[in-house]
């Protein structure tokens, strides 16, 4: 797999490039503070699946899931 950066703003963004022989995307990590000024909101986006790529975004959606999962339980075991 080759993973290149592709953008970086300090405690708010990084987008990173990935591509392998049937997969080219980009993965962009966002954080915003929550409108009540007491927490930071994570947004991850990927892009660049085509069409006929339905089953590679199948795959990414469900790798997601799952990972957002695991971020959720472990922030929920922080005191």
């Amino acid at each position: 797999m080759n993973c290149r950066l592709v953008e970086i703003e300090a405690q708010r963004k990084l987008s990173y490039a990935w591509s392998v022989p049937f997969l080219d995307t980009v993965v962009t990590f966002t954080l915003t503070p929550t409108a009540s000024g007491g927490g930071t909101r994570l947004s991850i986006v990927q892009s660049g699946f085509k069409p006929d790529q339905k089953r590679e975004f199948g795959g990414a959606r469900y790798g997601w899931k799952m990972m957002g999962g695991k971020l959720v339980d472990l922030l929920a075991r922080i005191p």
